[in-house]
Order: C-alpha cells, then structure tokens, then sequence
C-alpha cells in the first residue's frame, strides 16, 4: 500500500475518525478510488508520444521565428541605409524641378507646385501636381477630371520644360500640346519654351503642331520645317515651294515698307 495512504489511516486510527465511518461508507469510498484509478489506467498511451513531437515542433517553430526575425531586422537595417541615401538626392531634385516649375506658373499669373507623395509601399510612391488656375481657387491636385483640357495640357508642358534643364536624354518631342489652350497661355507657353529649350547645353526638343500664333518669340537656334501634304499638292517640281513662298512674302513686305 502507498505510503500516503498507510499515514492517512494511521492518523485515522489515532484520532478515532475512522470508527465514524460505517463499511458502506468506506466501501462506497473504495470504489470511486477504484473508478478513478482505472480512469487513468485507460488513458492513451500515446499521449506522452504526442507531448513530446509538439514539444519538438514547437522548439523548431521557435527557432524559425527567431531566425526569421533576426533577418527582417536585418532587411529594415538596409532598407533605412539605402533610403538615407536616395531619398535626400530624390527630395533635392524635386525641388529643384519644383521651383522652376512655380517659377513657370508665376509667369502666366497661375500658381503651381509639386510634391513627393510617400507610401508605406514603394511602388506606390509618386510626385502630386498641384495647380491654381484662379485667384479664388486653392491649390488643386491635377487630376483628368477636375481641370480643363486646356489647363492639363498647359501644365502638362510647363512640368516638361521644368524637366527639360534636369533630364539627361539626347531629345524630347511633344505633340499638339498647344490644342485647347487660349492665346495668353500659349503665347507664354511657346516664348518659355523658347527660352528654355534654346540655351547652348539644352537638349533636342521637337514640338509638333497644325498651328501656331502670329508674332511669337523665335530664337536663332530654332527651325521651323512646314509639312505639305494632301491631294491637292502640284506634281510639278518647284511649284508650292514653301521657302521660296517665304522669300517672296519677305519681298513683298519690304518693298511695302521702303513704298511707305
């Protein structure tokens, strides 16, 4: 018999409590021990066997967790240093570009500005634009549906030409940026233009359009080519030659002139 329970009826027989008790009492008492005692015989053997596989998988898992921990710390190291050294670079040339852009916009009476927009994604970064048009209005993010043709075109060409003294490409082309714009914006686009894309260190800039204001600024660094084409072009070489349409026009001009 277990050594716990020969105390327990020593101390029983000590103090007399055991004569209290009647032999259905301690019978009755017997067989729930007994019930117990073969509840935990029946149990599954394998418990033991599974304790310790989830005791293993649960000491892999960790060490996994861990590892993997260690690495993502080391990936967010890197990241910050490589975002410490381009982010700088990114802001400066923004504002760079951003102040030649404002400084376009001040010169039509309009208001512009540009932006980093950060994410917790980078894929997701981008530069906002933002313009005013009017004297009562706010800065407003350019967006295809809440400004005007004209107004999106218009920017559209003031950011390129901000670009132009940053970008490093040999030439740019821009076609029919003009259309939708009101003379004073175009006129102030094109003489901006010019003055931009003519410097000595400029790159290449192309500009395409059916039509263009009288009396514009020209540079002597330009040339303007004339595209004929259509079914009413002569087949006769010589006819319809533009240049010498211009040269006759000069002519025809100056003698006006001397007339006067």
């Amino acid at each position: 018999m277990d050594q716990e329970f020969q105390d327990r009826f020593a101390k029983m027989e000590v103090d007399g409590s055991v004569h209290d008790r009647t032999v259905e009492e301690l019978r009755a008492d017997l067989e729930v021990h007994q019930a117990n005692l073969e509840m935990i015989m029946q149990t599954n053997p394998g418990v033991i066997e599974q304790y310790e596989k989830r005791q293993a998988e649960i000491a892999k898992l960790t060490k996994t967790l861990s590892e993997r921990e260690k690495n993502s710390q080391r990936l967010e190291r890197a990241i910050k240093s490589a975002r410490d050294n381009w982010q700088p670079a990114l802001e400066r040339l923004v504002e760079s570009i951003g102040k030649k852009f404002s400084a376009a916009f001040d010169r039509i009476g309009c208001a512009g500005e540009i932006r980093i927009s950060p994410h917790e994604d980078y894929d997701k970064w981008a530069i906002d634009i933002l313009v005013k048009f009017r004297d009562k209005e706010k800065l407003q993010l350019l967006t295809g549906q809440r400004q005007s043709g004209g107004e999106r075109s218009l920017t559209t060409i003031l950011y390129l030409m901000s670009l132009t003294e940053e970008a490093r490409t040999p030439f740019s082309l821009v076609d029919e940026i003009n259309q939708g714009m009101d003379q004073r914006a175009e006129r102030a686009v094109h003489n901006s233009m010019v003055e931009v894309t003519c410097k000595p260190d400029s790159c290449q800039y192309f500009l395409i359009t059916p039509k263009l204001l009288p009396d514009l600024l020209y540079h002597e660094r330009m040339k303007v080519l004339c595209v004929n084409n259509g079914d009413w072009l002569p087949e006769e070489k010589g006819i319809g030659n533009m240049m010498s349409l211009i040269d006759t026009f000069v002519r025809m001009r100056e003698r006006s002139v001397q007339t006067a």
